[in-house]
């Protein structure tokens, strides 16, 4: 079962926190966990509605891993704080800004009218949910290591927890009629390298005559089997010999949300061919791409890899990936005039024209994280080239995961 945020906030705060943000917000101590849950539900509506697009979820990924750093330890001292609650409900604003955008002050009204309240004590009450709610998710994505399809899920598993505590008129202020309808819109993504082939038809004909003799050759064969890998496992020393091109790693779908579920391996983007011009002995990207901007005389054509992990076959990067990509953010809202190319490569595994479209969705993956950070989307530009352009052996393991990569170029920079 997906986890209750609703529940989990509400017990977060206990009736410690509940009844101290009843006093601050002046809602009584009997209304307020009613109250909050109405504000709560209402945000992770948000959520669910700003997960309609991979964007959205990027921006709603970054938000929930930066949350992680608020102290929400002791709510009932937070909100019995004046000092700290004008804090908390900036922070707060912010999020409601990025889930809400226009919607917002139309929420507040639906809000307002549903608890009673005006729409200052309900704006008050968004405020405080919002962080809630995002702090949560945060601690969720980095213990389950969600990417954004991860989290698509864990919004999606809200429906159900959040159904009977949203206010009449909510919906209609998202665009939707019903809840199903928002939660049809959550984008779940994944781009395949290459189409499965369906499988042919079973023949039903004279099936049945061949059915036991070839379950007998299969017994057969698999007895020979057995028996050549129990001759391989020893080396005649005692110990066991592990042959790695016997070993097959079969790619399964699973649900992120689960505990003690198969994995998938990651695609994972790292180049580290120190015979390229590609940035990658140093473990700090940030400082390697920050020395490269002071120094006057630059490689036009010097690669910066970024240290960054998608699902295999799959556009959405994962939560481990953001350090590198707010360093990027960072580094773009330093320096005003920098504009540069953000490019995807692929290993040379499957159909050419299937790699440079995942490529390219990559890249765009990334470029998307950074234009919701504020960053100008004209100072960007991503490109996929597939397997074009590898560093290294293709006919290696070693090799294809250094050619998997994403690196950030420099296409112009005007030091103001």
């Amino acid at each position: 079962m997906a986890d209750n945020l609703l529940e989990m906030a509400v017990r977060h705060l206990g009736s410690s926190g509940l009844s101290a943000l009843g006093n601050a917000l002046g809602l009584g101590e009997d209304k307020a966990e009613s109250a909050f849950s109405t504000g709560a539900a209402s945000v992770l509506a948000g959520m669910l509605n700003k997960a309609g697009s991979e964007s959205g979820l990027g921006a709603l990924l970054n938000m929930a891993t930066k949350s992680t750093g608020m102290d929400l330890s002791s709510p009932g001292d937070i909100f019995a704080s004046p000092d700290k609650m004008t804090s908390l409900q900036d922070v707060g604003g912010s999020m409601l800004d990025s889930v809400f955008s226009n919607n917002k002050d139309g929420v507040i009204n639906v809000i307002s009218s549903a608890l009673g309240l005006d729409s200052t004590k309900s704006g008050s009450l968004l405020r405080i949910a919002a962080p809630v709610i995002m702090s949560l998710v945060g601690k969720l994505v980095k213990s389950k290591g969600l990417n954004m399809e991860g989290l698509a899920a864990l919004l999606l598993g809200q429906k159900a927890h959040i159904k009977d505590q949203l206010p009449g008129g909510l919906l209609k202020q998202l665009g939707a009629d019903n809840l199903d309808e928002l939660a049809e819109r959550t984008v779940v993504e994944t781009t395949p390298r290459q189409a499965a082939q369906a499988p042919p038809p079973a023949r039903k004909s004279g099936f049945g005559k061949w059915l036991w003799p070839l379950l007998i050759a299969l017994a057969v064969l698999w007895a020979l089997n057995m028996c050549a890998k129990k001759e391989k496992m020893d080396d005649g020393s005692g110990g066991a010999v592990m042959e790695q091109d016997e070993v097959i790693v079969e790619e399964t779908p699973t649900d992120p949300t689960l505990d003690g579920g198969t994995t998938t391996v990651p695609d994972t983007d790292m180049s580290t061919d120190s015979e390229t011009s590609t940035d990658t002995d140093s473990a700090d990207f940030g400082q390697s791409f920050r020395e490269y901007l002071d120094n006057a005389n630059r490689d036009p054509n010097r690669e910066f890899a970024l240290n960054i992990e998608f699902p295999t076959d799959g556009s959405m990067p994962n939560a481990a990936s953001l350090p590198d990509v707010q360093t990027l953010i960072s580094i773009m809202q330093e320096n005003p005039g920098l504009s540069i190319a953000v490019e995807g490569h692929t290993d040379s595994d499957g159909d050419a024209g299937a790699n440079q479209k995942l490529s390219e969705s990559r890249a765009q993956a990334v470029m998307k994280m950074l234009v919701d950070a504020g960053i100008d989307e004209g100072r960007m530009k991503a490109v996929g080239l597939g397997s074009a352009n590898p560093v290294a052996d293709n006919e290696t393991e070693e090799g294809k995961q250094k050619n998997r990569r994403i690196v950030v170029k420099v296409t112009s920079f005007d030091q103001q």
